[in-house]
Formats: C-alpha cells, structure tokens, sequence
C-alpha cells in the first residue's frame, strides 16, 4: 500500500495525462521546473524566437518548430517513427528547416536536465544531435526519475557512447547559459499558449499531437 500511495503522489506531482496523441499539461501544473526558476512573461511571442537547435537550409519554404518532452510518449512515437523521414525527405533536401524546443513540466527536472544535455550535444557536435535525441527516448526507463549525480551520469554515459567529449558535457550540464535557453523555450511555450506535447508550429501554424507521416506529407506541401 505504501509504493502504491508513493506512485501516485509522483503521478500527481508530474500532472501529465495522455490524450488522443498528446502529453498534456494537468490544470494544477505549470511549465515550470522545480530548481529552475520561474515563467518568465515574454512580449510578443514568436516560436523562433532565440531559435537554438536548428536544422536545415535558412531559405526553406518552410519552418517547423517542435515543443517535445523526452518523457512524452507521443514525442518519441515522432521521434523514432516520423522524424528520420521528415529529415530525410524534407530537412536534408532543402525543403524545410526544423526547429527543436525544450518543454519540461512541473517537477521534472528529469527532463529539464536531459534538455540541457541536447543542448549540450548540440554545442559539441550537431550531427550527433540525431543520435543523442533518439537516444534518450529510447533510453528513458533507464534515466527517467533520477537526479542529481546520478541522472548526470546517465547523460554524460549516454554522450560516451556517442564517442563524444564526455569531459566536456559534463562541464556544460552546469553552464548557466546553456541552462537558461532551456527555461526560455519552457517561458516561450507558455507565453504562446503550448500546454501540451508534441505541439508543432509549421509556418506559425499550430498543431497539437503526433502526426502520422502522411498528415505530415499533407502540410508540407
């Protein structure tokens, strides 16, 4: 009985649900991360603004912005099912640029931590973004949960076998530049309204939930 109460004390805190494609912020939550400061109002929201994690030509017809959780479980469903197509067919070819953004939910900093570890990855070497990006999905039972040194061990191992500077992603874990664009993407979500994961902007245009490769197919045309 008491696991049982301790299981859903943590559900409660998270206040996710998943509904029809969608991760959803719970009412009680905020976009806020325990240990990661507060929202920030942000005046005239943009979903490129401060655009960090950028793939693909500047010039292409079309720009789509991704809000993703790495425990959201429609956010991975996109991320080993949809998006090696859509770089391949659409970000590598020129057709369209993509934009990855961070939303980490109330109380994970789980999560807030493993969006810090891409940027870090990013900063490092942007072709193995992909790669760290898929893995963490793939991965999340094993970090999930964890914190402090030991979630930092995870990422920094995850690195490893990426044959990345393991030195230097540890150090950036701690850079508070770094931490910071993570809160801004988290404010920024909030001040243009996302409350759930995924959630895509596609030239400005909201969509809300995974998307099946032909639904995708369909907007980019």
């Amino acid at each position: 009985m008491g696991m049982q109460r301790t299981l859903f004390a943590v559900i409660a805190a998270v206040a996710v649900l998943a509904i029809g494609g969608v991760f959803l912020l719970g009412k009680k939550g905020g976009a806020s991360s325990a240990g990661t400061g507060g929202d920030v109002a942000i005046e005239n929201p943009d979903p490129l603004m401060k655009a960090h994690l950028v793939f693909g030509s500047v010039t292409a017809p079309v720009t789509v912005v991704e809000f993703g959780n790495y425990r959201c479980p429609h956010c991975r469903d996109h991320a080993l099912k949809v998006l090696p197509r859509l770089f391949s067919e659409y970000v590598e070819k020129g057709r369209v640029r993509y934009v990855f953004r961070a939303l980490p939910f109330s109380g994970q900093d789980d999560v807030f931590q493993a969006s810090v570890a891409a940027e870090c990855v990013y900063d490092q070497a942007k072709d193995r973004f992909l790669d760290y990006h898929t893995l963490l999905f793939r991965a999340v039972r094993d970090w999930a949960g964890l914190t402090g040194d030991q979630l930092d061990r995870k990422l920094i191992d995850y690195a490893r076998q990426l044959s990345l500077d393991s030195e230097k992603l540890g150090a950036c874990l701690k850079d508070p530049k770094v931490r910071e664009r993570v809160r801004f993407d988290r404010d920024l979500a909030t001040a243009l309204g996302v409350d759930g994961t995924p959630t895509f902007f596609v030239n400005g245009q909201k969509e809300v939930g995974f998307m099946p490769f032909e639904r995708w197919r369909a907007l980019l045309k």
